[in-house]
């Protein structure tokens, strides 16, 4: 266990330290200096009721977005899909779908879309002119593998992603980029821990300007108080703001289901969440607190989670998960 860790610990400081080496401070000041900020929304009603701690849990089909290295803990084929009402006529989608297969790897694919709307073109002296619906859209594929060392039964998940990027405003501008994260088990499995470095790529070009992506840096731990209670904390280093930090809780119970004489004992669960991120808190009003509810029956799982911005309004997101 003792060779596992000092492996990952190696790994993940040697990849911290290229991407530090390059962005080598995190402050307020370097807010809007990159583009592309639809891919800081997230996946999954799940992550979101848990203040979007989900780094070092990673264990459903939103590990495409979180940390791909998740993706070892799923055993079946699996789907995730997500809606969130945004603000006015802004809406979000995310879809992911994972397969592994057996002593190859697991594999997924991901994408995110976000629609604000039709807007009405005016020039710089008023005059009005003919809608315009800007977008974004980002595809992901995903790879997953465990890696054991001779003569340790304890094994390291890594996982990578691939994204293609688009953005259109009225003029479409479009990037590559990659993810690389990791994730271990430890203390009897309760406790995870997972590092992720997001969007590493090409600059997007709009006419003539050239905006990098907005490359984050995330370290969570998962532990598991009980088998039906999980608590979670997340830290986000983004090159384009302050650090930020996350914690998250999920607390289920199972449910025995009587129809028609027929029990289904523990097919049933409901799952309560709650978290709090500090991302928000440079904005007035009611924010940085999440709320959610889940409903799992057998393979089927659906996700409700509040999200509110303070003054800029509440979101709220739906999410299905279904393993096959």
């Amino acid at each position: 266990m003792r060779k596992i860790l000092s492996v990952f610990v190696g790994a993940n400081l040697f990849a911290l330290s290229i991407v530090i080496s390059s962005y080598s401070t995190f402050t307020k000041d370097d807010a809007g200096t990159s583009t592309a900020q639809f891919l800081k929304l997230g996946a999954g009603a799940r992550a979101a009721g848990m203040g979007d701690v989900f780094v070092g849990i990673s264990d459903d089909a939103t590990a495409v977005y979180w940390n791909p290295a998740g993706l070892n803990q799923i055993e079946n084929k699996s789907v995730s899909l997500m809606h969130a009402f945004w603000f006015e006529d802004i809406f979000y989608d995310w879809m992911s779908y994972v397969h592994p297969i057996e002593d190859i790897g697991t594999f997924g694919v991901g994408v995110q879309y976000l629609s604000y709307g039709d807007i009405l073109e005016t020039d710089e002296t008023g005059l009005e002119g003919s809608n315009f619906k800007p977008k974004d859209l980002a595809t992901t594929l995903s790879y997953a593998r465990k890696l054991s060392l001779r003569g340790e039964a304890e094994a390291i998940s890594i996982g990578i992603n691939l994204k293609y990027i688009s953005s259109k405003i009225k003029e479409k501008a479009s990037a590559f980029a990659v993810d690389v994260g990791s994730q271990i088990k430890m203390k009897d499995e309760k406790l995870k821990i997972g590092l992720v470095i997001q969007n590493v790529g090409t600059k997007m070009e709009f006419i003539d300007e050239r905006e990098p992506l907005p490359t984050n840096i995330k370290l969570g731990g998962a532990y598991s108080i009980k088998d039906n209670w999980l608590m979670a904390v997340d830290v986000n280093a983004p090159i384009d703001n302050e650090i930020h930090i996350g914690i998250g809780t999920e607390y289920s119970c199972k449910l025995d289901l009587r129809l028609n004489s027929m029990q289904y004992e523990n097919d049933l669960a409901v799952m309560f969440r709650a978290g709090y991120n500090t991302r928000t808190r440079k904005i007035d009003g009611f924010k940085g607190i999440t709320g959610g509810l889940g409903v799992g029956y057998r393979n089927y799982n659906l996700d409700y989670a509040f999200v509110p911005f303070g003054d800029l309004g509440n979101t709220h997101r739906i999410s299905m998960t279904i393993n096959f």
